[in-house]
């Protein structure tokens, strides 16, 4: 019998239709995503238990970093002396791509499989993929798929279920119910674990967080993504730690000229030495467009992972550590097979 820990967040997974015919939250939804699984086709549906935690009824598009130290919080409280053999955390789609890099990173030396599930509609509805996507994670940890923090999610558009590394994951695309990473594979394919085991092996993952002496993570990083038109004076850079800036497909952005509102040389001198700013994606080497030399001895480049990962590892960074060499090695450090490039 295989113990696994249900932590309901909240999302389209955990929604329930209410007395006024509207979506909302629900309680219910652990009773009903076990009961869909139990009643299901999975030759393990009477083989596992499952342990479901209360409801942090949060729809993730109100997800915040409060609530990120709240899912931290119930964490803890539910791994308190019990030893489960896997864990699954019912998301909401909107965020689940931040969520998924958050505990990619706090999770980097779990040792047992950790994951995120979804559900594009409610579990009612015939069209939803969530039952498939719990029924898969569910069968990913009775069958032994190496301890990581994953995603599993059944697309729309061919209909397949897709293994993603949290750490690797995006977030969907507008107009889309797809999700996508960098090295995902099609869970039907029967070779699915041992490729996993062969190209994330556990022991290559690195980090030495201890998510039960976490302290609060904190509101600390302002992300900004580049459009035309962007005015730098609109932020007040004295209340953040660091900024994430965006660039361009080309991994560029407006520098021309410091006293130019829109340009991130004038963002860079509101900013001074107190506020530090890191570009991603991007790289700062020769042969690159004017505009990346002009900023490249004035910001960090954080080049191979996604936004969401970075954006992960800065909080987190800025969070936990006070020392300058602390938060650069931690930054600089591939902790869970993010770097894709």
């Amino acid at each position: 019998m295989k113990n696994i820990l249900l932590i309901l967040v909240g999302g389209t997974i955990c929604t329930a239709l209410n007395n006024d015919g509207n979506l909302s939250v629900s309680q219910k939804a652990g009773a009903l995503i076990k009961e869909n699984f139990i009643n299901g086709d999975s030759p393990f549906a009477k083989k596992v238990n499952i342990e479901v935690s209360k409801n942090l009824f949060v729809l993730s598009e109100n997800m915040t970093v409060d609530t990120w130290n709240k899912i931290i919080d119930t964490y803890r409280e539910y791994n308190e002396n019990k030893n489960y053999d896997g864990i699954i955390f019912a998301h909401g789609t909107d965020t689940l791509g931040f969520s998924a890099a958050l505990f990619a990173q706090l999770l980097c030396n779990t040792t047992i499989p950790v994951f995120f599930v979804s559900a594009n509609k409610p579990l009612h509805s015939e069209k939803s993929n969530g039952n498939a996507n719990f029924k898969a994670a569910v069968e990913c940890i009775c069958k032994g798929i190496s301890p990581n923090v994953y995603v599993v999610y059944k697309n729309i558009s061919d209909s397949k279920t897709y293994l993603h590394l949290a750490s690797r994951i995006t977030q969907c695309a507008d107009y889309s119910e797809d999700f996508f990473s960098s090295g995902m594979i099609d869970i039907s394919d029967e070779n699915c674990f041992e490729a996993i085991a062969r190209l994330y092996p556990p022991h290559k993952r690195k980090g030495n967080l201890n998510i039960k002496a976490l302290p609060a993570l904190k509101e600390c990083i302002l992300m900004i993504e580049p459009y035309v038109g962007l005015n730098y004076d609109v932020f007040d850079y004295s209340r953040f730690s660091a900024v994430l800036h965006g660039t361009y497909h080309s991994g560029t952005a407006c520098a021309i000229d410091q006293n130019n509102k829109n340009s991130l040389l004038y963002m860079i001198k509101r900013c001074g030495d107190t506020t530090h700013i890191y570009l991603t994606p991007g790289e700062n080497k020769k042969g690159t467009y004017e505009t990346v030399a002009v900023i490249g001895d004035k910001v960090s480049f954080l080049f191979g992972t996604t936004r969401e990962t970075a954006y992960a590892k800065l909080l987190i960074a800025y969070s936990v550590f006070d020392n300058p060499f602390d938060i650069k090695e931690f930054i600089e450090t591939e902790h869970n097979f993010e770097r894709i490039y």
